[in-house]
């Protein structure tokens, strides 16, 4: 049976989308580190306790959730507790686990960031695309990423696992 329609060459297709993902992720982040200091990863794990209920998260959580090494998340914890934007809290439901938080600090960091995210995000995505683009980008990024991600215990009866910066 032929097809008028070409065959897809999704290695391509699958390229494009991960070397785009990539060049916007390192451009807002050097954007970020840039104008405020602030890592592109620590900024994620900000953004990622903000809009965690109750503002803190199991480490073994966050680890899994971060676009971090989960080998190396305890020494970025580490290095964001040093600098009063994290702590970690004795988990109230296990003892064996550990909370951790942003703080009064990390929050203000955050506020700061996400202006400077906001424009360059302006710049680098909403600047070359109209408004219905993105409004498909969402929805197509969203079934990719929910076909796609882990399934993690912590999810289930969620609604919707946490994502890195959308709603």
């Amino acid at each position: 049976m032929s097809s008028s329609r070409p065959e897809r060459d999704l290695v391509t297709t699958v390229g494009l989308l991960v070397e785009s993902a990539s060049y916007l992720q390192r451009g807002i982040a050097d954007d970020l580190e840039r104008e405020t200091g602030l890592p592109g990863t620590w900024f994620e794990t900000l953004v990622r306790l903000h809009r965690t209920p109750g503002h803190a998260t199991r480490m073994n959580e966050m680890a899994s959730q971060v676009s971090f090494p989960p080998s190396s998340f305890s020494r970025l914890i580490d290095r964001m507790e040093a600098e009063c934007l994290v702590e970690r809290l004795p988990d109230p439901t296990n003892r064996r686990a550990t909370l951790i938080q942003a703080t009064a600090t990390g929050e203000d960091r955050l506020l700061e960031a996400l202006a400077v995210h906001e424009q360059s995000a302006q710049n680098r995505l909403a600047d070359c695309l109209s408004e219905k683009e993105i409004d498909i980008l969402e929805v197509i990024t969203r079934k990719v990423r929910d076909a796609n991600a882990p399934v993690r215990s912590s999810l289930i009866g969620k609604a919707e696992p946490p994502v890195f910066l959308t709603g």
